[in-house]
């Protein structure tokens, strides 16, 4: 009798025995795996979102490092990354795109900064599993190439009322063109008031009698004109001449840039200017991207553009500011400038 009840304490300590084994593995199978794959595809998913956010700002690959991370979580991430950043660099404004971009795509993450001596270190958790860890160092020796982009405007007084304000209300110093005459005086000496510029532009639209600059003109007539013009337009930054007009192409051109110089106004061709427009708004925003990303050249762009055109292009000029890039107002451009007149031997 002793030998049936040990023997069925045995059997049941086994069923009990087996059926804890089953709990446990129904348990597990029930909870969801770590997948290694998934786990590393949130870990590139964040590391895209940052190194697309250094992309924004103007950071270079070259000036990222990479070493190994150890932790004793073996979740955790095995990379940490240095970066080396100019020493202007807004790093709150860096960390705060980071996590705007990632709060939009993922919930339930949290991100740390830590300052230690100048440096920042970022470290980004999702589940309490950290995903990202990297250092920003900031670097006097670190330059972004960068270029001055100046927009002249050039049918500001042909907008309505409205266009008119909204131009005036743009944050960036932008610059108009003017084309001379008595109506517009007024106009042009209020911009100011709104941290406003303009050139003049010398074409075939010159209507007032007393500045327009004729072929047939005498020199006393052509003189009188253009001091008419320098005297109503004080403030004007520069003069742009197109180079289609009757002027620049006729015979008293020569005359009339000679006694503008003798007053220490120098006449730039219109062709000094980029002109900003396309038969399709991608192909325009194309075309600004490509000036604005070229730094092989002059690293100052002067942009050439009717209002609507520098709209549509709003949305881009953010994107290249972030990149280091500056809009600077037209009188300190080359424009703005005495030409450099090289001596001869």
């Amino acid at each position: 009798m002793t030998n049936r009840k040990q023997k069925f304490i045995k059997y049941l300590l086994a069923v009990t025995v087996s059926l804890l084994v089953i709990n446990i593995a129904i348990e597990s199978l029930k909870k969801p795996k770590k997948d290694s794959a998934v786990h590393e595809l949130s870990v590139i998913q964040i590391e895209t979102v940052f190194f697309t956010v250094l992309d924004e700002y103007g950071i270079e690959k070259k000036w990222i490092t990479r070493k190994k991370y150890k932790s004793a979580d073996y979740d955790s991430v095995k990379t940490e990354y240095i970066v080396k950043i100019p020493a202007d660099m807004p790093v709150p404004l860096i960390i705060k795109n980071i996590n705007k971009v990632i709060e939009k795509d993922i919930t339930g993450f949290v991100s740390e900064e830590k300052k230690m001596f100048g440096t920042t270190e970022i470290r980004i958790y999702t589940n309490e599993v950290l995903k990202l860890k990297a250092t920003l160092i900031p670097d006097k020796e670190i330059i972004r190439k960068r270029n001055e982009l100046s927009f002249v405007i050039n049918d500001v007084f042909d907008l309505s009322e409205k266009n008119f304000n909204d131009f005036l209300s743009i944050h960036h110093p932008l610059s108009c063109t003017v084309v001379p005459g008595h109506d517009l005086v007024i106009k042009a000496d209020s911009l100011k008031d709104y941290t406003k510029e303009y050139a003049i532009l010398l074409n075939n639209d010159i209507s007032d009698p007393k500045m327009k600059l004729k072929s047939d003109y005498q020199k006393e007539l052509l003189r009188g004109s253009m001091q008419n013009i320098v005297s109503s337009f004080r403030d004007a930054k520069t003069y742009i001449v197109d180079e289609n007009s009757t002027l620049y192409n006729s015979p008293i051109y020569n005359y009339v840039r000679d006694e503008f110089k003798r007053q220490s106004i120098f006449l730039y061709p219109r062709s000094e200017l980029i002109e900003l427009n396309a038969q399709e708004d991608s192909e325009l925003i194309s075309k600004f991207k490509f000036y604005c990303e070229d730094t092989t050249g002059v690293h100052q762009k002067i942009f050439f553009s009717s209002f609507d055109n520098f709209l549509k292009i709003q949305n881009e000029i953010e994107k290249i500011k972030k990149k280091g890039n500056k809009i600077i107002p037209l009188s300190k451009t080359f424009l703005a400038r005495k030409p450099v007149t090289l001596k001869t031997k």
